[in-house]
């Protein structure tokens, strides 16, 4: 799984998923990079957790519908397209982050995924997702902020006060980062 040649040859002959170049640019060779985080500091609501799954392991062992399998015929459709690339197994806040995997796909819907509300379509491709993790780092909930305004609402309500302390704060841990996007986006949903 080391070598990103053969992993992208072999998701393209076997599971007929023919990834674009982007996203191979955007290969890691490792089973999973994670982190679980708090910021240490009386009545701070900051905490980020990421587990990111090699692509190979994401698209063929993780199906959604293994996890959830959905309340109706629609959502057992879309489910069982959807595989869980992103997750948070240490706070257990039930956020994970999908690649909607069918085949002759080369550039796979993102979708999130909040166990009080479904799933949900996001604004975001493969490439633009690990970047804007990056940006993040993994402060649980942010996605929201790359879901439709609309869709986003009752679920970010309750991570209202993280969002806007991570735009306080790493603004001034990572001052070369712009956070002005990730601003308007919450003053969008809001």
């Amino acid at each position: 799984m080391d070598d990103a040649d053969t992993v992208f040859e072999s998701l393209t002959e076997y599971d007929s998923l023919p990834l674009s170049r982007i996203i191979q640019d955007y290969f890691f060779r490792y089973g999973s990079i994670e982190a679980a985080w708090r910021l240490r500091q009386p009545d701070s609501e900051l905490v980020g957790e990421f587990k990111l799954s090699h692509i190979m392991s994401a698209l063929v062992n993780k199906r959604m519908d293994k996890v959830w399998k959905g309340e109706d015929g629609r959502q057992r459709a879309l489910y069982s397209e959807l595989r869980v690339f992103d997750d948070t197994p240490q706070t257990g806040s039930g956020y994970m982050a999908l690649m909607r995997a069918t085949p002759g796909v080369s550039d796979p819907e993102i979708w999130f995924f909040d166990m009080r509300h479904g799933a949900m379509p996001m604004e975001l491709d493969y490439p633009g997702y690990l970047e804007a993790l990056l940006a993040t780092k993994g402060v649980i909930g942010w996605q929201f902020l790359y879901c439709p305004p609309e869709l986003s609402g009752s679920g970010l309500a309750p991570l209202a006060r993280g969002l806007k302390e991570m735009l306080e704060v790493f603004p001034r841990l990572f001052p070369d980062h712009d956070y002005s996007d990730l601003q308007t986006r919450l003053q969008e949903r809001l």
